[in-house]
C-alpha cells in the first residue's frame, strides 16, 4: 500500500477528534452514544480509538505534543522502528504499532522528529467499507477535513499532522482508491491510486 504519508510531511499534525461521547439522562442514568465503526475497528486491534486520539502530536515549531517516551507510553511497546524522510529531506523515525492479524486496524504510527511526535496515522485492513466514487468526485477544494468524515466515512488510512493531513479512500474491490490532501484542514487535492492489497 503506497505510503503518501511519509512524502509530504512538512509540519506537525491536527488531531482527528472521532470518539462518541456519553451524556447523562434526566433519570440521572449514564447514556452512552453507540460505537463509531471506527472505534469499533480500533477495539479488535488491542489499541483503543481512545488511546489513538490521545496521542498529541506537536506544532510546526516543536511546541506542545507528546515525547517519543510518552507516545511509548500511551500506546505500549512499538513493534518497529524504520528511518523516513520528511519533505525538507530531514531525517525522522517511524514508530510502527502493528496490529494481530484480524484486526481490522493493521497498525498505527507516528513520525517522531527531534523526540516529538511530528505526525500519528493508521492503517485499516483493506476489508473496511468501500466509499462510492461519485461521492469523492463531488467533493470540492476547500471542504473541510472534518466534513470529508462526516460525509464518507472514517478512511482506509489516515495521517494528521499540525500543517497537512492525508487520507485515502477505497473506491472498489479491486483496489482503485483516492488520495485526500489537505492545508489546514481544507481539502486541496485528490488524486487517484491503485492499493498494494498483498
Amino acid at each position: 500500500m503506497k505510503k503518501l504519508y511519509k512524502l509530504l510531511l512538512v509540519s506537525g499534525t491536527s488531531l482527528l477528534i472521532l470518539s462518541a461521547c456519553g451524556k447523562n439522562n434526566t433519570d440521572g442514568k449514564q447514556f452512552h452514544a453507540p460505537k463509531s465503526p471506527l472505534a469499533t475497528a480500533f477495539d479488535t486491534s488491542g489499541i483503543s480509538l481512545q488511546k489513538y486520539n490521545k496521542l498529541q502530536y506537536t506544532d510546526r515549531y516543536l511546541h506542545g505534543g507528546n515525547t517519543k517516551k510518552e507516545a511509548i507510553k500511551v500506546l505500549g511497546t512499538p513493534s518497529r522502528m524504520v528511518d523516513t524522510s520528511l519533505s525538507n529531506n530531514k531525517q525522522a523515525k517511524q514508530y510502527v504499532w502493528n496490529m494481530d492479524n484480524n484486526a481490522q486496524v493493521k497498525y498505527v504510527f507516528a513520525i517522531i522528529y527531534k523526540d516529538k511526535v511530528l505526525s500519528k496515522g493508521y492503517d485499516q485492513n483493506t476489508k473496511s467499507k468501500i466509499v462510492s466514487k461519485n461521492k469523492v468526485d463531488k467533493l470540492k477544494n476547500g471542504t473541510t477535513f472534518q466534513e470529508v468524515q462526516k460525509q464518507l466515512g472514517a478512511p482506509l488510512e489516515e495521517q494528521v499532522s499540525d500543517g497537512f493531513q492525508f487520507m485515502t479512500y477505497q473506491i472498489d474491490s479491486s483496489g482503485r482508491a483516492y488520495n485526500l490532501t489537505f492545508n489546514s484542514q481544507k481539502l486541496t487535492k485528490k488524486s487517484m491510486t491503485k492499493l498494494n492489497n498483498n
